[in-house]
């Protein structure tokens, strides 16, 4: 009788220990702001690897540690000491252009953050294929300091202004949502405009609803731009820009067009 005590108790304990210690993992999960599609945008985008990388049929599941500080960026960024020198510090790089929800109000760890996700050569293949490399003659800033004044702001890389709207004008498709219930007007977009020319950190700073923002999210995350300089070097620069959706401008097929104004 008390061996079969002694077990319930046991039991007990153990479950409620592996219900405490599932649920601080999973209240340790980063949550990045504007959501994992600003990883994967990232990724996309920013990654780096060499051909000795390349070369290998690598197909691998991170799971990186760090804290978050006061501006809501990695410190004390920790990954698996196995895996390759560059491909560890790439990783590294790549969390350095997010921000992140800070969640946990105290942590004895030093590094009480972990985020998880997958890179493989097929996947980054795909990433590889989207990039189209734009023709930049200066060095660029290594600071990750984002600026909102420069001496040159970003320029959309084809035709400026101009080549912007035209862009929009021919990708944006008005929601059905949003004309089935008449929704009209801006949305404001923020990101930041990368040392590259490509986009990340994009958030709605005013949204309509009814598919709209997300509308306006997907041609901004399409952009490329003439990145932002100071003293003769490339920076990386907060802006937003304001997409106008005009029930006026619905044709037939629900296509629509969109006037927007500069940044």
């Amino acid at each position: 009788m008390k061996k079969n005590y002694l077990f319930f108790v046991l039991l007990i304990f153990f479950m409620i220990y592996r219900a405490q210690n599932s649920l601080s993992i999973k209240e340790n999960e980063a949550q990045i702001i504007g959501g994992n599609i600003q990883l994967e945008q990232v990724l996309q985008t920013q990654l780096n690897l060499p051909k000795t990388i390349l070369n290998t049929n690598f197909n691998q599941d991170f799971i990186v540690f760090f804290n978050i500080d006061s501006l809501h960026k990695a410190f004390n960024i920790v990954t698996d000491n196995k895996i390759n020198i560059f491909l560890n510090d790439e990783i590294k790089r790549m969390l350095l252009f997010l921000k992140f929800k800070k969640t946990i109000p105290f942590s004895k760890l030093s590094s009480p953050y972990y985020i998880k996700f997958n890179i493989s050569k097929n996947k980054y293949n795909n990433y590889f294929k989207q990039k189209s490399k734009l023709k930049l003659n200066l060095s660029a800033d290594s600071s990750f300091i984002v600026y909102s004044k420069a001496d040159m702001s970003p320029v959309y890389y084809k035709n400026g202004d101009e080549g912007l709207i035209d862009f929009i004008l021919s990708e944006i498709e008005y929601p059905k949502l949003a004309i089935e219930k008449s929704i009209e007007g801006t949305v404001i977009t923020e990101f930041i405009v990368e040392t590259n020319g490509y986009v990340s950190n994009l958030i709605i700073k005013n949204g309509i609803g009814a598919g709209c923002s997300e509308e306006a999210l997907r041609i901004i995350k399409q952009t490329k731009w003439q990145p932002a300089v100071i003293n003769n070097k490339l920076v990386r620069y907060k802006t937003t820009y304001p997409i106008t959706f005009s029930l006026r401008n619905v044709n037939k097929d629900n296509e629509s067009s969109s006037q927007s104004l500069g940044q």
